[in-house]
């Protein structure tokens, strides 16, 4: 009987331990992103060409104090499309921490038209197997660039024409009076301006605007009276297959002297 009551008591005993016990129901370690001044946050907008510093902070669990074991980064580039590209993963060892700050710098710099957005995903996991996560998102912003005048020189003489090809445009011939007739080539786009958005457009993002506004294109470039020296202000562009822009003023054209193959002419301006 004395045996029994003892067993009994252990049993009271054992139950009353694990009630006692607290119940873990997040085992995992922590992890944020860090947000001091001077850091980028999750959905900062950026600019591109730019150093910026951006981390991570983490952590045992509180409750059951594992160390951790390590911390694994993954970026990718996400395009406006949601395509994402392929990550790229840095793995760092956290061995004998309980705690650990992450910090670092990266400069993106300009490798297309249209931006995304960068997201990096911090994984960090403990001794036990038990993981948590983190996402910094970051949009990329292309800031406004200013645009570089170039002179150009578009010269015929007899069949032989030099100077337009790089703008998508050829010299057809010449007609009418006769007026230079200068068209697009095969997959190229020809536009007509008003003179004054040659001063007005001064950005790569203006010029952006000013193509992606005009819904009236063009033929033929037909102004140029080759008969005779002249001044234009003429404002025209081409939009290229590959989606490249030109802006072009049309400023003056020169004839040359009488030579076996005809008279040679230059038509002058700039593009931008």
């Amino acid at each position: 009987m004395k045996k029994l009551a003892l067993a009994l008591v252990c049993f009271a005993s054992v139950a009353f331990f694990a009630s006692c016990q607290q119940e873990i129901t997040n085992p995992e370690p922590t992890i944020s992103v860090i947000t001091d001044e001077g850091f980028v946050k999750n959905g900062d907008v950026i600019d591109v060409e730019q150093t910026i510093v951006y981390g991570f902070q983490m952590a045992s669990n509180s409750q059951t104090k594992k160390e951790l074991q390590q911390l694994r980064l993954s970026t990718t580039f996400v395009d406006l499309e949601g395509n994402e590209s392929t990550p790229e993963e840095e793995i760092i060892s956290l061995v004998g921490n309980t705690e650990y700050r992450f910090a670092d710098t990266v400069y993106y710099e300009i490798t297309r038209e249209i931006i995304g957005t960068i997201k990096t995903v911090a994984t960090v996991t403990d001794v036990d197997g038990k993981v948590n996560t983190a996402t910094l998102t970051l949009n990329l912003n292309q800031p406004a660039q200013p645009l570089e005048e170039t002179d150009f020189d578009w010269y015929r003489l007899g069949n032989t024409q030099t100077g337009l090809a790089e703008y998508g445009l050829f010299w057809e011939k010449n007609a009418k009076s006769p007026f230079a007739q200068i068209k697009p080539l095969e997959g190229v786009t020809l536009y007509k301006f008003d003179a004054d958005k040659w001063e007005a457009t001064t950005t790569d993002v203006e010029k952006a605007a000013l193509f992606s506004d005009v819904t009236i294109t063009s033929s033929v470039y037909n102004n140029v009276d080759v008969n005779q020296n002249g001044t234009y202000n003429d404002v025209i562009g081409t939009k290229m297959a590959d989606g490249t822009l030109h802006l072009l003023h049309v400023t003056s054209c020169t004839i040359g002297a009488q030579e076996a193959q005809g008279r040679p002419i230059h038509i002058y301006g700039q593009a931008k």
